[in-house]
């Protein structure tokens, strides 16, 4: 295990990360300037969002008892060979004048099916790779890498790539893929992190087991249910959002395709600085009272954004909500790493995010059809009211006090499974009303 998170495995990790973001940037803002070439249809443009994000409500089991049952460097080499096949496939089409909004489902599909198998062994494989100490410190890195390259960088390159030449984007995203292949090639492989004694044979039956063995820990603790209904709600209005405001940037605010990848880097910008603050952050504010607060100010700006006042109003309200969301988000992802044994990561991680992630396909969909029959500010005053009730919803449980028990109640069940090891089903959040 190395000493600090930016040496040895963990550094081409975190290199990976990079690359395979900065493609998924790219695509953030030349998929829906592919799709607007082919339909002006706000429903049908989110789509895109939910046929990415459907795989979660789907497959996201699977994927988390095959990270928890396999070498997870494969499972993640595997999702990166989808992504690369998907891309090529869109990169192929759009050469040859075959784009259709069928095709960018299908292939939208498949980057999402690699995702749940991508992030389940990721966020699994990731505490294994550094101290517990560096482990807040590794998130900040990595999640400060997905908006550099997720919402910063990739997305004007995008943008100005789909001016350009419309294949471009796709056939760099898919050279950013296999580089991913690469870097992650060269760390170690991650067999070694599943204790029980006798787990079933990898069957359909044994997978079935697997999967209620996790759906079973994340279901009895009330932490997790609890985080997993804030990040729902979030993501469901980021899919609500995010997925219409290409229409909302270039048909009210009337910014030019070439400068929507721009717009878009407006979040990362504030996402940027929240990285880098978030662990201070940590220290000022209790846990509870920053899920709220946080929560509150995303709520408010997504309203923001949605007045549509000018572009640069529009920018101010993106980057404070990319601000406390990542602080919010580097926060939430270490408590959960901390509190689900590494054996039952993948599982447990499953179970949480096809909860969490799940929803972006709710949420595209009643975006869509909300801004459709409603106006496309709409969509946006919604999803904030929606994020601002939610948030003060689990205030009984994401509070300051019965926060911090769980993390002390986890770090003392973790020194007794160091000295005995418990079967996966005994582990339990314990808790006190």
């Amino acid at each position: 295990m190395d000493p600090a998170p930016s040496r040895g495995p963990f550094q081409k990790l975190w290199a990976a990360t990079a690359t395979s973001n900065l493609s998924d940037g790219i695509s953030l803002a030349a998929a829906p300037l592919l799709a607007a070439t082919v339909t002006h249809d706000p429903a049908l443009i989110a789509g895109i969002t939910v046929a990415q994000r459907a795989p979660w409500l789907v497959l996201a089991f699977i994927s988390g008892a095959l990270a928890d049952r396999l070498d997870r460097k494969r499972v993640a080499q595997a999702a990166n060979w989808i992504r690369v096949a998907a891309f090529t496939t869109l990169a192929l089409a759009v050469l040859g004048d075959a784009v259709s909004m069928p095709l960018l489902y299908a292939v939208f599909f498949a980057i999402g099916t690699a995702e749940t198998l991508y992030d389940s062994s990721s966020s699994a494989w990731l505490p294994t790779l550094v101290d517990p100490d560096d482990l807040g410190r590794a998130n900040g890195r990595l999640q400060t890498t997905f908006v550099i390259c997720n919402e910063f960088v990739g997305p004007p390159l995008g943008g100005f790539l789909f001016a350009s030449a419309a294949a471009a984007p796709f056939v760099l995203g898919a050279g950013g893929y296999l580089a991913a292949v690469g870097l992650l090639a060269l760390i170690p492989s991650a067999t070694r992190h599943r204790q029980e004694p006798s787990a079933e044979p990898l069957t359909v039956k044994g997978i079935a087991a697997d999967i209620a063995v996790g759906a079973r820990w994340y279901w009895s603790s009330p932490t997790l249910r609890s985080l997993s209904v804030i990040a729902a709600m979030g993501n469901a209005v980021s899919a609500a959002t995010y997925g219409i405001l290409v229409l909302l940037a270039t048909d009210v605010l009337g910014v030019s395709s070439s400068w929507y990848g721009v717009l878009l880097a407006a979040g990362a910008v504030g996402a940027v600085i929240g990285g880098l603050v978030a662990g201070k952050a940590g220290e000022w504010m209790p846990l509870g009272t920053l899920i709220l607060v946080t929560n509150l100010l995303s709520a408010g700006s997504t309203i923001g954004m949605g007045l549509a006042i000018s572009p640069a109003a529009t920018v101010a309200f993106m980057a404070l909500d990319g601000f406390v969301v990542l602080i919010q988000t580097i926060q939430v992802v270490t408590l959960r790493q901390r509190i689900v044994p590494n054996d039952l990561m993948g599982r447990v991680t499953a179970a949480y995010r096809s909860v969490a992630v799940g929803a972006f396909t709710i949420g595209g969909m009643a975006g869509g059809l909300v801004a459709k029959f409603f106006g496309i500010p709409a969509a946006f005053y919604a999803g904030g009211t929606a994020m601002a009730l939610t948030a003060l919803a689990v205030l009984p449980v994401l509070n300051n006090k019965r926060l911090a028990q769980v993390k002390k109640e986890a770090a003392d069940q973790e020194e007794t499974s160091d000295s005995h090891p418990m079967k996966a089903d005994e582990h339990k959040e314990i808790h006190s009303e």
